[in-house]
């Protein structure tokens, strides 16, 4: 098993909103080359962003911005996720956002981190 890397949209969406953990990957936003570095964002070159992993980005929503991502597995064998305040246990979220069925945790999670960010 590995630990997945979150997607360039949500890398470049970390980036914008002020992850700046050093990491083992950045990726260029132009073209999604990936170099190897241990580096933070504001060390990189501007069209270079750090390339987390899901489970990096995750805590760093908890440690910083206060959400926590909740994933939950349904009965008839799909996935789906909620975004929680802490400490408070309030359930935010987009609106408009469609319940929508996906077939693995780390789908449901990506699409989680993704609207968190869009959140901030």
């Amino acid at each position: 098993m590995t630990e997945e890397l979150v997607t360039l949209e949500t890398a470049k969406l970390l980036k914008e909103k002020g992850f700046n953990e050093p990491c083992m990957i950045a990726m260029n936003i132009e073209d999604g080359r990936q170099y190897g570095t241990n580096r933070t964002n504001s060390e990189l070159p501007i069209k270079v962003c750090s390339h987390p992993t899901q489970s990096v980005a995750q805590k760093w929503l908890r440690k910083t911005k206060n959400l926590h991502i909740e994933i939950s597995y349904m009965y008839e064998n799909y996935w789906t996720y909620d975004i929680l305040t802490i400490p408070r246990h309030d359930l935010i979220g987009l609106s408009d956002r469609p319940i929508i069925r996906y077939n693995t945790y780390e789908e449901a999670l990506e699409a989680g981190l993704q609207e968190a960010l869009m959140l901030i």
